[in-house]
């Protein structure tokens, strides 16, 4: 990744995405008993037995500039920009401290462009805000370009959720409307919507029970069938229910549905019993995407019968390594469709110029198209070089939200094989051969190679490939 993406911890980001895509999260600070805490100091069951202890009695503060400072300091650490989005700057201080320090690092550090976005959105609708930027940073976007799809997803991001009481809420005075009559209507439980930062009051209804199914109902109304959703389970000390209702939302097909818990800054506002959905989803007006697709799909058909469960096959492997002929031969002996990079390229640009914003976009509608065949249980396989794990991470990712068998499958073969067949391309084409790379594009791309962090088969191409097509063939569940 070349930009450094920061973000604040009221976003309450499920610990295995902060990690897998390496974000610096400044903490909030918990004031409570007399003591501070920074957000995630204390495990949540500390948390709520403290607040339990003291009736409540908890306040918050946002990070301080300084500390947003020093998280731009460590992050800019050989990236060429840096992205900070914050929580709705209408509730919190943490915008203002973000821009204050983004303004101190201008000055030290002028050669690193540094963007503060307030996301306008809170808990993980900032979160999915920002897990996009960091998905376009991972993709090699530039600092604008994260900047236009972090701003896409906060204006679509909304929230809907269960309080077990309004207390929190009205003690905590970020809500002002509430407190009027909160005092008078303890025993109902509200469902409250947030779209962007607006919050409001959906429902009242008198049981936690019919709660939960009017937010499902309310979560029904409010999607667009037919579009990609995104949705995160959130809950405050009650993972039962967060499951519980994780399980329900499976009805909705998303593509991401991911659970996580309220940090301790984040629950001292909604109190123990929060569950709740953080959603968008991906625009219908992207034609660029849609045309892609449209083309790519009636390239591939006929499409093979379905498959129970589907397949994905991830071939990895330098020009020239063979992998178009394994791709080949598999097709001859499985139902499966086979997504050639090359030859989409083509197909899409003509006359490609192989830029990153190109590659972007190819990418982007073969991945798209595995997405739909794998939802219609259409085994598929994707003829790429895959060479290194940030290309291979969405296609991981994919196979496990489809519940498809992934397969990946390395092609060898020694370099002076490679450069050989590469000469001879150049020299004469061989039908069915949509590459256009030549020995230095080879020897380019040798040095990007990186280690696959999954099972694989590796191939050498210049053997027999036999074995290796009924090895694939099992793992697929054709034998």
């Amino acid at each position: 990744m070349r930009i450094a993406i920061v973000t604040d911890s009221s976003a309450c980001l499920p610990r295995e995405l902060v990690q897998r895509y390496g974000l610096t999260v400044v903490p909030h600070r918990l004031h409570l008993d007399g003591q501070t805490f920074e957000d995630g100091a204390i495990t949540p069951g500390e948390f709520y037995s403290l607040l339990e202890r003291t009736r409540g009695r908890a306040t918050t503060s946002s990070p301080s500039p300084g500390a947003f400072l020093d998280a731009f300091r460590h992050a800019c650490q050989g990236k060429e920009g840096v992205l900070c989005l914050t929580l709705s700057g209408r509730y919190s201080a943490t915008f203002s401290a973000a821009e204050n320090a983004a303004r101190q690092f201008r000055e030290e550090r002028p050669q690193v462009p540094i963007e503060v976005l307030d996301s306008r959105c809170l808990a993980m609708a900032h979160g999915f805000v920002v897990l996009v930027a960091a998905r376009a940073a991972e993709s090699g976007a530039s600092l604008a370009e994260a900047v236009r799809a972090a701003q896409a997803v906060a204006g679509r991001a909304s929230l809907i959720g269960v309080v077990d009481t309004l207390r929190y809420l009205a003690m905590g005075g970020r809500v002002p409307w509430i407190a009027h009559w909160a005092t008078s209507v303890l025993q109902i439980k509200p469902i409250m919507t947030a779209d962007g930062d607006e919050i409001r009051l959906a429902e009242r209804v008198r049981t936690r029970r019919r709660a939960m199914e009017r937010l499902v109902a309310i979560l029904h109304q409010r999607v667009q069938p037919g579009l990609p959703l995104h949705v995160a389970v959130m809950h405050a000390a009650a993972a039962a229910d967060a499951q519980e209702l994780a399980q329900r939302l499976q009805e909705l097909g998303p593509v991401e549905l991911l659970m996580t818990e309220f940090t301790p800054v984040m629950g001292v506002h909604v109190g123990p019993g929060f569950v709740g959905v953080a959603y968008y989803q991906e625009p219908a007006e992207d034609d660029v995407l849609v045309q892609d697709l449209d083309r790519i799909e009636r390239e591939l058909s006929p499409l093979p019968p379905p498959s129970e469960p589907p397949a994905l096959v991830v071939l990895v492997g330098l020009p020239g390594a063979g992998k178009s002929t394994f791709a080949r031969r598999l097709r001859e002996r499985a139902p499966v469709a086979v997504l050639e990079s090359d030859r989409f390229r083509k197909l899409l640009f003509g006359r490609p110029t192989y830029s990153a914003e190109e590659s972007r976009r190819l990418f982007r509608a073969l991945h798209a198209a595995i997405e739909t065949l794998l939802r219609r249980r259409v085994s598929c396989l994707l003829d790429a070089t895959n060479l290194r794990e940030e290309h291979r991470r969405p296609l991981y990712e994919m196979a496990e939200r489809h519940g498809a068998r992934l397969v990946v499958v390395q092609l060898e073969a020694p370099p002076e094989v490679v450069r050989s067949r590469l000469q001879r391309r150049r020299q004469a084409a061989t039908p069915g051969d949509w590459s256009d790379a030549g020995p230095e594009v080879y020897e380019r791309m040798r040095e990007a190679v990186e280690p696959i962090g999954r099972p694989h088969l590796r191939v050498d191409s210049t053997a027999d490939i036999g074995p290796a097509i009924e090895h694939v063939l099992k793992a697929m569940g054709c034998r």
